[in-house]
């Protein structure tokens, strides 16, 4: 069983379809794409990967003015299509994931553990 769980969510795993982690500064990291422009962040406090999935967590940066890419909360992003839903409850975002395949508690890491990373 931890086997498939493992297998399923692997923390080790580079972020697919040419996204990248970009750490600014210590609170402020994003979810880049190709173009290197922000699709999730800039306070991701948490992420993980599946496959074609790309999936963590945004926190709200205290007096900054909230920018698309800044939508608090959890988020789900397919890689291959682009396609992103942000600002999930826990309990949404969990439902989301295992509609799309993925059983139990995803493993989510710090961002500065993933690679592909820019500083």
């Amino acid at each position: 069983m931890s086997l498939l769980l493992l297998t399923a969510c692997n923390k080790g795993d580079p972020l697919p379809g040419g996204y990248a982690i970009f750490i600014a500064s210590s609170p402020e990291i994003l979810l880049v794409d190709k173009q290197r422009s922000g699709v999730a962040g800039a306070n991701l406090v948490q992420i993980g990967n599946s496959r074609a999935l790309i999936f963590g967590e945004i926190q709200a940066m205290p007096r900054r003015p909230v920018a698309d890419s800044d939508t608090p909360g959890f988020f789900i992003l397919d890689s291959t299509t682009g396609t992103i839903e942000k600002g999930l409850s826990r309990e949404d975002w969990l439902k989301k994931l295992q509609k799309a395949g993925l059983q139990g508690e995803p493993g989510l890491v710090y961002p500065g553990r993933k690679a592909p990373r820019y500083q």
